[in-house]
């Protein structure tokens, strides 16, 4: 892209976010507007409320990807620090360290598909944070240099829109869909919470869990797993509350990869890992280097570590 056309689209965002229109429809508007600079995949505004990151327009966005791009997750993520610190829009080949060294990309952002990011960070006049503008794009040509100078150049037309944002409604984060919750009684019984229909094999695994655990269950010899997470409940008489439903498992890993993976977090050795899964041990050594390739991580430890940080485990049902 010529620096005169991210010019041109950068006046279009600019008058976008100065226009009389509500503050919502402005925010809306100035992403309408967007991929004329940058042809993005997914993009949202949230402001900070001193707290928290509320959303105030978003596009594009699978729900889980938002909810992960908006809550405590990216606060904790290196990608953050390191944007926040900048201070500026910063791509993920912006970042000193490979974007796979990032539990978001690796968790949310990866398996999405996306192959680019961008994070402009905004500020008030006093220096104040106000919020975010963040964006995802399915290929590495993309923000161009030109881009990213034009979004530095307007971000403080994007601060207008946040800070004025305080008296209207915010746009809500879409709830995953399909998730349902299984109370598990202290007697074992079990009560699915939500009308929906639970597979057997999630309320088999759902009894094995424990408060903070989870992970993955195939059903029905389906491609796509049901991924549950134990909660615990303050209900007398309820051991924990499991949420469960068809997930896509984070990185791409097959069914036989993250058996193998939840072989690697037990610190079981590939011999054992094959004995366990009726496989060869030349097998398994190959699954043990796609997992690895996969992550994006350099060791049996760095797997085992993403294992139970972020629940990709078979779960025994």
């Amino acid at each position: 892209m010529s620096w005169a056309e991210a010019s041109r689209a950068g006046g279009r965002i600019a008058n976008a976010c100065s226009s009389a229109a509500p503050v919502q429809d402005r925010a809306r508007e100035s992403l309408a507007e967007l991929p004329a600079l940058i042809p993005f995949t997914g993009a949202s505004l949230a402001r900070w409320d001193g707290t928290r990151h509320v959303l105030v327009a978003q596009t594009g966005y699978p729900a889980d990807a938002l909810a992960d791009l908006n809550g405590g997750n990216y606060l904790r993520d290196p990608m953050w620090h390191v944007t926040s610190a900048r201070r500026v829009p910063t791509r993920w080949r912006d970042l000193p360290f490979p974007a796979d060294r990032s539990p978001l990309y690796r968790a949310s952002l990866r398996p999405h598909g996306y192959r680019e990011g961008l994070t402009a960070p905004f500020f008030d006049d006093a220096g104040g944070y106000t919020g975010m503008l963040t964006l995802n794009t399915d290929s590495a040509a993309h923000p161009s240099d030109a881009a990213v100078e034009i979004l530095r150049l307007v971000s403080p037309r994007w601060t207008s829109v946040l800070t004025g944002f305080s008296d209207d409604v915010p746009e809500a984060v879409p709830e995953p869909t399909r998730e349902l919750r299984i109370a598990v009684g202290v007697d074992g019984t079990l009560t699915p919470l939500d009308g929906g229909e639970v597979s057997p094999e999630a309320l088999a695994a759902a009894t094995r869990l424990e408060p903070g655990s989870g992970g993955f269950v195939w059903a029905g010899g389906r491609r796509e797993p049901w991924r549950l997470r134990a909660l615990a409940p303050s209900v007398p008489g309820v051991r924990l509350v499991v949420h469960c439903g068809p997930e896509p498992v984070p990185a791409g890993l097959s069914r036989r990869e993250v058996e193998v993976l939840t072989g690697i977090a037990s610190g079981a050795s590939n011999d054992e890992i094959a004995r366990e899964l009726h496989a060869s041990r030349r097998t398994v050594s190959t699954h043990v280097e796609h997992v690895l390739a996969k992550l994006g991580v350099r060791s049996r430890t760095e797997a085992a570590v993403f294992a139970l940080r972020e629940g990709v485990l078979a779960l025994p049902h």
